[in-house]
């Protein structure tokens, strides 16, 4: 019944190193590409359908907030865009169209 312990350390050990693998690659500014899914009136924070963020993430859907108000201004539903991200702090920081949704 020993095992059971070792288990659960073996098990935790292993889970916390890629914890920390998880949070040395989340620091820096990443290049993504993806479809525009809804702009938040006031913030501007986009939700985004985009491809992997190499280094950083995989291809997902997720509201990003966005540096400053601006940089979403113009955008609708359906463009698609590349993009900085601030991995530290899921901030958007830069947005260029690379196409306009219909």
């Amino acid at each position: 019944m020993r095992i059971w312990p070792a288990s659960w350390s073996l098990a935790a050990l292993l889970l916390s190193g890629v914890a920390l693998e998880a949070e040395e690659a989340a620091s820096g500014v990443f290049a993504g590409h993806g479809i525009v899914i809804a702009v938040q009136p006031g913030t501007g924070a986009l939700t985004i359908r985009h491809g992997d963020i190499k280094g950083f993430m995989d291809a997902m859907e997720m509201m990003y907030k966005v540096k400053r108000p601006d940089l979403s201004a113009g955008l609708r539903a359906g463009d698609e865009i590349d993009f900085e991200i601030d991995a530290a702090k899921y901030e958007i920081l830069d947005v260029t169209v690379v196409r306009r949704g219909r």
